[in-house]
């Protein structure tokens, strides 16, 4: 009887609350944060166990549930209705969760409007005192629903970043579809050092303001701002690394003195750059779109090859017809280079390569993103006899978007026999696509196939000395 009861207590014996407050700590963080509140209904010892939680993630999926895909008018209409729900839950989550450690992240994503800034800014107050480290927040909850426009876009409180005497923990702040409400240039945000902003409506001024203070600031990425028109990064000391503008139509202007600048990445219809001081910028990725996109890329990399002494890596999506003798400067400190493009059937002829070949001497590695499909007929070779070019410094190439059309092989010939030091050659039938911060991703283009024959044919092209890599097929 009393191994019985021995065995009875053994079983009953709660041997995971027994572990150390440290390690019940780390197996909390590691459970979504709808998960970790649930542990709370264990026993009276779990009630606030989840509060040791580092990231407080409110979106409709965690806070209340799965809502249809189909916008409907009647989703609308839920939707609004579940707003008061939605944010007297977070109210509850996160005065619960101040009673915790510090916080490293907070994640509110959510439909919301501008009669829901009070309660914004008292979510983003507690999350600052309570030392968060990052903060994103998305007004429109990643839906297509849409808040009733009468109601205007929250605003985020960046003066609450500063509201206490401590120093400001938040280090990195990610706001989608928002304003920015008020900054003195007195305040201070030493600590942020990743910035991101979608869709968020904020002046000249504010923006002025912004960089000014944040004196430790290393990356910032502007997209789709509508308020922006000159963009001055004039502050000597700027820390910032990597400058990412993409989106702002109402941008006129560039203005750039930043000595610690590494990497620039533009999209965009302006022409006007300034590059007053840039010592360190060594990539840039170009998109241009609009009436003047040629235009703009030729004014651009003519103010490169002037003002940007130590570029040596430059991504450009560009039209074949800009890359004509004349029009390209020679660069001769770019070693890696990517073109990517559509071209029309009237421009795809060799002789955009061989501008190419002379512009870039010192060329070391070159891509080339082809997005045409093998479906669309293509004009006949008319580019006579090429003079021949001979390049004694690239080494790699790749190809993405081959399929093996006529134009195809005679780039490809024309390119290993020009590239004497070749020594890899990189193909595939997939269009290869840039989403920025080096970050690519791959899809297929209707129509397009490697097919073995094409991969013979390709054999018999390329110098067996060359190493072929078929990839992604």
């Amino acid at each position: 009887m009393s191994q019985k009861l021995e065995t009875l207590k053994l079983e009953n014996n709660d041997v995971i609350s027994e572990l150390p407050q440290e390690v019940l700590s780390q197996m909390i963080s590691l459970l979504p944060l709808k998960e970790a509140v649930r542990t709370s209904i264990l026993s009276k010892s779990w009630i606030s166990k989840w509060t040791t939680h580092l990231d407080i993630v409110c979106d409709i999926e965690s806070i209340i549930g799965f809502l249809s895909d189909e916008h409907t008018y009647e989703d609308f209409l839920e939707i609004q209705d579940k707003t008061e729900k939605f944010v007297e839950r977070v109210d509850h989550i996160i005065q619960q969760r101040c009673k915790g450690p510090k916080l490293n992240s907070i994640y509110i994503s959510f439909p919301l409007s501008g009669k829901d800034e009070s309660q914004i800014a008292s979510w983003i107050y507690d999350a600052v005192a309570m030392g968060v480290k990052s903060i994103y927040f998305d007004s429109t909850g990643g839906s297509d629903f849409v808040i009733d426009a009468s109601l205007g876009v929250p605003t985020f409180p960046f003066s609450v970043l500063t509201a206490f005497d401590k120093a400001c923990t938040v280090q990195r702040l990610w706001l989608f579809s928002c304003s920015l409400g008020p900054l003195s240039i007195s305040d201070t945000l030493a600590s942020l050092v990743n910035v991101r902003f979608d869709s968020v409506n904020f002046t000249d001024e504010q923006l002025d303001a912004m960089i000014c203070n944040c004196l430790f600031l290393e990356k910032m990425v502007l997209i789709n701002c509508p308020n922006l028109v000159n963009f001055k990064l004039t502050s000597k000391g700027s820390r910032l690394r990597f400058l990412d503008l993409q989106g702002c139509d109402g941008l006129k202007y560039i203005e750039l003195y930043a000595e610690n600048l590494e990497i620039l990445e533009y999209t965009g219809q302006t022409d006007c750059f300034s590059f007053k001081h840039v010592p360190k910028l060594a990539e840039v990725y170009l998109r241009f779109y609009g009436k003047k996109r040629a235009e703009c890329t030729t004014f651009a990399l003519s103010r490169i090859a002037a003002h940007i002494p130590r570029l040596e890596t430059l991504k450009i999506n560009v039209r074949w017809a800009v890359l004509q003798p004349g029009v390209i400067p020679t660069l001769t400190n770019i070693v890696n280079l990517v073109l990517t493009g559509c071209p029309r059937y009237d421009e795809y002829k060799l002789c955009w390569i061989n501008c190419i070949l002379k512009a870039f001497p010192f060329l070391n590695k070159l891509q080339l993103n082809l997005f045409i499909s093998s479906s669309i007929r293509q004009s006949e070779m008319n580019d006579g006899h090429l003079p021949e070019v001979t390049h004694a410094n690239l080494r790699e190439l790749e190809i993405n978007g081959y399929h093996g059309s006529l134009q195809q092989v005679e780039l490809l010939k024309f390119l290993v026999n020009s590239a004497v030091k070749l020594d890899l050659l990189m193909i595939s039938p997939l269009a290869k696509e840039y989403q920025g911060s080096d970050d690519w991703f791959y899809r297929e283009i209707a129509g397009n196939t490697l097919s073995l024959e094409k991969i013979e044919e390709l054999r018999s092209i390329v110098p067996r000395t060359v190493q072929v890599i078929y990839y992604n097929l």
